[in-house]
């Protein structure tokens, strides 16, 4: 029951959903999840931490940096839920604005010179894309393997 009701309860909120929703075209790091969101990164970490513990998502560590995609092997339930929100929201206008959004959202290599400069560690985004290049997938608007 545990496990069921942490799935639940990570569906119940719309910016998680979003996030799910925004994972479907690739791997994405906290400041990309927190720029097209519009929250405050601690507020993206939370949500982030709720869907892990679902098992809706998974991390990738890449180097420093740690990117977030939807799970390459998921469970039953995982996978039946995914394919809901798919079938339900696909044709929704905020996801749709997020999806349109998506490109024009890449890393931002600026913040991570501050945090660096402020002494504050920032292992929660990433430098690279995730396949070692300069995060192409969000420059050419291309899927991703995720």
């Amino acid at each position: 029951m545990f496990t069921f009701l942490n799935l639940v309860r990570a569906l119940g909120d719309e910016s998680r959903v979003r996030i799910l929703m925004a994972l479907r075209h690739r791997p994405l790091c906290v400041c990309e999840i927190t720029t097209l969101l519009g929250l405050a990164a601690s507020t993206t970490s939370k949500h982030l931490f709720l869907l892990r513990q679902a098992r809706l998502i998974e991390n990738i560590k890449k180097g420093r940096w740690v990117y977030y995609r939807l799970p390459e092997n998921p469970t039953p339930s995982v996978c039946d839920a995914l394919a809901w929100l798919e079938k339900e929201l696909a044709g929704n206008p905020q996801i749709l604005q997020d999806a349109a959004a998506l490109p024009g959202i890449f890393h931002n290599k600026n913040i991570h010179a501050f945090l660096e400069h402020k002494h504050i560690p920032a292992a929660t985004c990433g430098a690279d894309g995730v396949d070692g290049t300069e995060n192409q997938s969000a420059h050419s608007g291309r899927k991703s393997h995720v």
